[in-house]
């Protein structure tokens, strides 16, 4: 996605986070949306969507960090903002699935929704796709 947007070079991208693996996804999801606070959430989110370890807090603590983060500073993001947190993710969730989104990934670009993972080529197409519907 990120050589299609950077080919396009117009394309404005929008995350919306929604753990649909259980309390794991959920706790990385809350980290992933913590960690915008530090301005580091793309590397954040980037790293959790590549990395293949079983997801535990030393974990997201290692990514954070790498990510340039303050865990420390997450942590009690985390707990001062439990509540607009976990109606971020909540409203998410209830957009994706009024979207009919069964799964991740899913992209949405202008009225057009695509589910699962695609590559830079089908990204184009979206994009393209996506503006000739506006017109």
């Amino acid at each position: 996605m990120e050589e299609a947007i950077l080919s396009d070079g117009d394309v404005r991208v929008i995350y919306k986070d929604w753990p649909i693996f259980g309390p794991p996804s959920e706790r990385a999801a809350q980290v992933a949306l913590a960690s915008a606070e530090q301005g580091i959430y793309p590397a954040v989110h980037k790293q959790l969507m590549i990395d293949s370890r079983t997801i535990s807090d030393s974990v997201l603590q290692d990514i954070v960090e790498k990510a340039g983060g303050n865990w420390k500073r997450i942590s009690a993001y985390l707990i001062s903002h439990d509540q607009q947190i976990m109606a971020q993710l909540r409203a998410n969730g209830a957009q994706a699935l009024t979207l009919g989104l069964a799964g991740t990934p899913g992209y949405l670009a202008g009225s057009v929704l695509v589910v699962g993972a695609i590559d830079k080529a089908d990204f184009l197409r979206l994009f393209a796709r996506a503006r000739s519907s506006r017109k």
